[in-house]
């Protein structure tokens, strides 16, 4: 069995490259460009769990769930695949939004 902090590692790496993406749409000229990431935010190397204490809570992120994005339904409306995973050992569907208006 993997274990979780295995794939918060991952998430952070990806979503490191994500913001990256974001800041180039951003200096493309929308300047409402905001990333969602895929899992908890991942500025810091060690989460304090709430925005008073957090390390760099101008940077911190809310999940997609947080903004009320429906993430299922989301995904399916534009022709992914995503379902619930029982464990660990199974591949995980994942999925950020970059929000640009």
């Amino acid at each position: 069995m993997k274990k979780l902090e295995d794939c918060h590692a991952w998430s952070a790496r990806i979503n490191a490259k994500l913001i990256k993406l974001e800041r180039a749409v951003f200096l493309a000229g929308f300047e409402r460009a905001f990333l969602l990431f895929m899992d908890s935010c991942c500025f810091c190397k060690e989460c304090t769990g709430t925005r008073e204490t957090c390390d760099n809570p101008r940077m911190a992120r809310p999940c997609p769930e947080a903004m009320a994005v429906d993430v299922y339904s989301t995904v399916r409306q534009v022709g992914y695949e995503i379902s619930v995973r029982t464990d660990y050992d199974q591949k995980m569907d994942r999925y950020a939004f970059l929000m640009v208006h």
